[in-house]
């Protein structure tokens, strides 16, 4: 039997939605197609393109979701961050490192192709990259205690880096591309990582932005 197609256009967007997140869970973001998506939701696949210019425009919007998710986790695990010196801000780089692997890999596949995903233009981009401005600036606040002299623009790229360096040593741990490391071995090393940085960061002072944009 087949599926009743969405009543309207607000619910169809949400059943899109709904889909391509549970075909890119099974099958990784490639796999989502405008035919499959259809008759997953029961639509036409001309219905799709009246709630989203194209399917990377879909994509963006599982992605800018999946960011909304790990924000609220963080939330929820967390909270807001309060500025009580460095060594409270190293323990929340800790934390943060440690809620990051815990939610990527119990959301690996959807996780793996937020970063795999590009879409060179598209409607949607602008509300993803505000998202993930949100979730960088979870590592701004806590660099601010930790260097307090850290220009805005340089504690921008800082941030950047330190999201790249354990998002890096996270995916390749959960992708198993340097073989099979239980969770706990790849927790200690992003535990490592961070600790290594901070130590780094705070014995030689806050970069300057031409330092660390190098």
């Amino acid at each position: 039997m087949a599926n009743e197609a969405p009543s309207t256009r607000a619910d169809l967007r949400e059943a899109l939605i709904a889909a391509a997140t549970r075909t890119i869970e099974k099958e990784g973001w490639q796999a989502v197609k405008a035919r499959a998506l259809a008759a997953d939701v029961g639509c036409a696949v001309g219905s799709i393109y009246n709630v989203f210019p194209d399917i990377d425009a879909l994509i963006l919007d599982v992605k800018a979701r999946m960011l909304d998710v790990f924000e609220a986790e963080v939330q929820r695990q967390l909270g807001a961050f309060e500025n009580r010196g460095p060594d409270a801000a190293a323990d929340r780089f800790l934390d943060l490192g440690r809620v990051y692997l815990d939610f990527a890999a119990r959301n690996w596949k959807v996780w793996l192709g937020m970063f795999e995903h590009r879409a060179a233009t598209s409607p949607s981009m602008d509300a993803y990259m505000l998202r993930l401005d949100v979730i960088l600036v979870n590592i701004e606040a806590p660099l601010d205690a930790l260097l307090p002299g850290l220009q805005p623009l340089a504690r921008r790229y800082l941030a950047r880096t330190l999201f790249a360096a354990v998002h890096g040593v996270v995916s390749l741990g959960l992708d198993q591309k340097l073989g099979d490391v239980p969770l706990p071995d790849l927790h200690a090393q992003v535990r490592g990582l961070i600790q290594a940085a901070l130590r780094g960061y705070r014995e030689g002072g806050a970069p300057t932005v031409q330092e660390v944009a190098l």
